[in-house]
Formats: structure tokens, sequence, C-alpha cells
């Protein structure tokens, strides 16, 4: 019997306005399939999408097909039925993203991760406003949802920064250190965010590291040829404590596989796929950049190469 793809399962969560759709918009316009796989959305409405008309190759009911392989979907009045049209798609996809109403509890959205044996949760990335904070979290009609919102988060992405000052950004990192010291931080303006981060969560970001705009960098490469993924696993272990986060799907002579590195860890997995030898590190000032990352892992192609 042949084992159905996992599938990683994101939800992008937020009270209104705070910029969801134009982090989902980031992402469907900067998505290659050639590293992310095949992405698929799963937005309320397409009207709200500012998505370039030269990037959709085709609509048809409810779902817009983009010209980098994404591929997106409305949920309409059925978020039940909605996923499980999506779970029958051929091919699968390699992300679902779902982007939550203003109003949803995202952890709710989120459990659907653990009722479908196809899905992995990702993580859940919740935006809050820096220019509505103090507004909502202290409405009475509105902070039961709005503190919901921040406790399922994964990762806070802190959106608008451009229309507050400095003192008010520290006013709202101080708030939200009180409420979630456990859940690192990133500063967005327009939606901005790291392909590679917000794709990459796994449900293990390490805890009590807030992150900003300006102490967080990615490296990518292509590895083209075998990798000893134990001999990998040694060799990112020399990159802490810069390193965050790291992930590729490569192969050696054992096989395909899927390494990962969050929280400290190394983890391996078998992958029954033809891998696409894409490996991305992301972490603090002083990770490696992409040539030197070549560099540092070349030896270990080389060495597998000759064995």
């Amino acid at each position: 019997m042949t084992r159905k793809p996992s599938i990683a399962f994101t939800v992008i969560g937020g009270f209104l306005g705070s910029g969801k759709t134009s982090l989902l918009n980031h992402l469907l316009s900067h998505s290659d399939t050639q590293r992310q796989g095949r992405l698929y959305a799963m937005v309320n409405d397409f009207g709200a999408l500012n998505i370039d008309a030269e990037l959709i190759a085709a609509q048809n009911g409810n779902q817009i097909a983009l010209s980098n392989g994404c591929v997106c979907c409305s949920i309409g009045d059925d978020f039940t039925r909605a996923l499980f049209a999506l779970l029958q798609e051929d091919p699968l996809p390699a992300h679902i993203i779902v982007e939550a109403s203003g109003v949803a509890d995202p952890a709710r959205i989120a459990a659907f991760a653990a009722v479908d044996k196809q899905l992995r949760l990702n993580g859940v990335v919740t935006l809050v406003d820096a220019t509505a904070y103090q507004t909502h979290a202290h409405d009475p009609q509105l902070a039961d949802n709005y503190d919901r919102q921040i406790e399922a988060a994964d990762l806070l992405l802190l959106s608008k920064i451009d229309l507050v000052g400095r003192a008010e950004l520290d006013a709202l990192h101080a708030g939200l250190e009180k409420r979630r010291p456990d859940v690192p931080r990133l500063e967005v303006s327009h939606g901005a965010a790291s392909l590679d981060l917000i794709l990459g969560l796994e449900g293990t970001m390490p805890a009590a590291r807030p992150l900003d705009s300006h102490n967080l960098e990615t490296s990518a490469v292509h590895l083209h040829g075998p990798i000893d993924r134990d001999a990998l696993a040694a060799r990112l272990s020399t990159l802490q404590p810069h390193l965050i986060r790291a992930k590729g799907v490569l192969t050696d002579s054992r096989g395909a596989y899927v390494i990962h590195f969050a929280a400290g860890r190394v983890t391996l997995e078998e992958f029954d796929a033809t891998p696409h030898g894409h490996f991305v590190i992301i972490g603090k000032a002083g990770i490696p950049n992409a040539g030197q990352l070549r560099a540092l892992l070349q030896d270990l192609l080389e060495q597998e190469g000759k064995e």
C-alpha cells in the first residue's frame, strides 16, 4: 500500500484588518514550486487578493491557478467541505495555507491537522496590527477573541510598523512579551515576510526568542548530488547558536530524506518522492551566506560521491 504524502498545514490568523491578506498575497506572489512545492491557499474571498493579472494562469469556479504553480481556492460557507475537496486534488498540494477570518480562533482550524492523517501542522502565524493593539487588546467586547488569536500563535508578526513610531513598537513588544514570552516575534511591512520562515515553522520554533526585522537572515542552496544525512546533521550542529531553523529535501546512499533543524535538534524523515535538493537555513546575523553554505557542505558531497 502506497503511503499518502504528508501535507504541511499552516493557518494565518489575526484580527480584522491586521494584514493577513497582504501576507498571503506576498506568499502566493513569491512562491517557487521548485523550492516550496505545490502551494494551495484557502481564502474567504478572491476579490481581496491583489494578485498581479500576469500571475493568474486560469480561473475556474472556486479556484484560481497561478503561473508559478500555486492555487487559490475559496472556502465559501463550509470549510470542512472545501478542505476535503482540496485533499482529493491530483496532484496533492505540498502545503496548504488557510487564511482564517478576522474573528476566528485559528487554533480550531489548526486542529484539523490532527484529524486527517494526510495533514501535518506546520504552525499558526498570527498578525498583530501595531496601530490597533492597544485598542483591541483592552476592548471588553474584543479582548477575549483577540487573546485567543495571540494564544494560538507559533509566530507573531507585527504588521503596519511603518504607521507607528519606535516607542509604540517597543510598547507592543513589551505587551506581547508578557502575554507570550515563549513565541518569537517578527516585524513586517506590507506582508513581506520570509517564505522559508512562514512555510518552515513545523510547530517547533524556538522558545523565548523575540525576532525583529534586522536580526533574521536566510541562506538557500541547491545541492546536486547525494549528501550523507548523518554527516549533514553533525555539520549543522557547528552552526549553533546562530542557527534557528534548517530544512532540506535531499538524498544519500540510503535514499531520499527530509532533514529538519529546529529548537536545537535535528530530525530526519524518509521521503518517498524525487528530492528537489533544496536546502535552506534561517538564523541570526552570522549564519553563512549562500556561497559560504555551499562551501561548508561541498566536502560532504565529495565524500558521499567517493563511497
